[in-house]
Order: structure tokens, then C-alpha cells, then sequence
């Protein structure tokens, strides 16, 4: 997820700033990816120490080793109080933070992976430390690689976990099982793969571009007694159709996000 913020921040027209990503695995490929941008590269967060004062630091690392990570900012990059913290990492809440690096401002995002195209949609919440001008500086960032809300508490995180930051994925699986029914049905691979991928393009266009709410798309689609809902009773099904299997779904990721958090 890191890569695909700091993918989509760079390639925003309106990014300007300066970013110093520390990555000790970084690949080579990688930095010759932004070499163009303002972006520098550092393997260890002590090459930092005592020479760059940061505002604000973004964490995007795997959640597990959490505590490493914030211990490492603690003693090293974290010099007062008005250090902003901004967490991306799923199921880590932000009491969890505050017992390692104190009270700071702390905010929790969660971004999905469509934000290296400009497309993504970021969930926030903050603690009782952010100021408006953090709030600010935040929203500057995430309204740079799509669009983004703040919740109303963090339990609301889990929720949106399950349905914003694991829905591409789902869309994604969808679009897989289309181009796979459509080779069962005797389409070349490219074909298929050219009729799902297009599919969903032009029907993620028409909700985008028209406003008009997903349902009367659907309404307005689907003829009495035409192909379009033979299918449509099918994947309608109280019981067996797509929105209970997606329902299911979404529950066990966020009951997931919940063990996280948890642990």
C-alpha cells in the first residue's frame, strides 16, 4: 500500500513537495521509478537522526512489526510533540500508537490500492492532538490520489477496512471470473480478458461520470423478461446471490481487521 500512495502522490500535477521514503529493502528499480521526482531514498531511519525535522511522517509498513517501526521513530525522528504521525496500517489502533510515541498528534488512514492511479478512497480518523492544520496538510495529501472522508469514531475503521480497502480486490475477482466464463464459453484469452476489462471500465465510467445512482443504471439496463434479468435473478437471490455472498464476505474481513486490532 505504501507504494501505491507514494506512486499516486508523485504522479498527482499538483504534488510539489519533497518526500524521504526509508525502505531497507529498496530495490534499485525502484528509485530509478522517481528518480525524476522529489524523492529521496534512505535505508535506515538513523541516517535521518539530528539532520531533517519532519512535520509529518507517513507509516506504511506491515502491520506486525508495528511496534518496531515505532519505536524506531520514537528514538530517533520524533522530536516534539507536534510531530504528526499518520498510520496506514490496517487493524492498528491508535491507543496502540500513543503507548509507544506518547501524546502526539496521531491519525490513522486507510487508503486503497487504486490511489497510484489518482482513484483511490481514503478513510481518517485523528486523535485529540491534530489540529486544523493537520487536518489540512492531511486532506492536501489524500485529496491528491482521490477522494476521502473522516469517520465519526475508529471503530468505524474496521468496516470501511472490509469494504473500501479489501474492495479492490473483490471488484478484481469479479473481473476474473468474467474473463474465465467468457473462455468457457469459447473466447480466446485476450478476448476475454479485452470483454471483462472492458465491462468494468465502461460501467465504473457510466456511475462515475453520470452521477445517477447504481441502481437505476441497473434499472434502466434490464428489460422485463430480457437476458439481462434472467442473469440478474441469479446473482439477486436472498440467499444464494451475490449480495449475501459479498455480505458475507465484508464481515469476515472486518471481523478480521477486528482480531488485528485486537491482538
Amino acid at each position: 500500500m505504501g507504494s501505491s500512495l507514494l506512486e499516486g502522490i508523485v504522479k498527482s500535477d499538483n504534488f510539489d513537495g519533497l518526500l524521504d521514503v526509508i525502505e531497507p529493502a529498496i530495490q534499485d528499480s525502484s528509485k530509478e521509478d522517481f528518480k525524476k521526482s522529489k524523492v529521496n531514498f534512505y535505508s535506515d531511519i538513523r541516517e535521518n537522526k539530528d539532520t531533517i525535522n519532519y512535520d509529518l511522517i507517513i507509516v506504511a509498513t506491515k502491520p506486525n512489526i508495528y511496534e518496531e517501526i515505532f519505536n524506531g521513530l520514537k528514538n530517533n525522528l520524533i522530536i516534539n510533540d507536534k510531530t504528526l504521525i499518520v498510520s496506514i496500517l490496517a487493524g492498528i489502533r491508535i491507543s496502540k500508537i500513543e503507548e509507544i510515541v506518547g501524546s502526539i498528534p496521531i491519525i490513522r488512514a486507510m487508503p486503497n490500492i487504486a490511489s497510484s492511479v489518482l482513484e483511490g478512497m481514503t478513510a481518517l480518523i485523528g486523535n485529540k492532538k491534530i489540529t486544523d492544520k493537520d487536518i489540512l496538510n492531511v486532506d492536501l495529501i489524500f485529496e491528491l490520489i482521490g477522494e476521502k472522508i473522516w469517520l465519526k469514531n475508529e471503530a468505524q475503521m474496521d468496516s470501511f477496512t472490509a469494504i473500501s480497502g479489501s474492495g479492490p480486490a473483490y471488484f478484481f475477482f469479479f473481473t476474473e471470473c468474467l474473463k474465465n466464463i467468457a473462455i468457457e464459453e469459447g473466447f480466446t484469452e485476450d478476448v476475454s480478458n479485452k470483454i471483462s476489462q472492458q465491462i468494468i471500465i465502461g460501467s465504473g465510467k457510466l456511475v462515475k461520470d453520470t452521477g445517477i445512482d447504481p441502481r437505476e443504471l441497473r434499472e434502466n439496463v434490464t428489460s422485463p423478461n430480457g437476458t439481462t434479468e434472467a442473469g440478474l435473478k441469479v446473482l439477486a437471490d436472498n440467499k444464494t446471490g451475490l449480495l449475501d455472498k459479498l455480505r458475507q464476505a465484508i464481515i469476515e474481513a472486518k471481523n478480521r481487521s477486528i482480531e488485528i486490532s485486537d491482538n
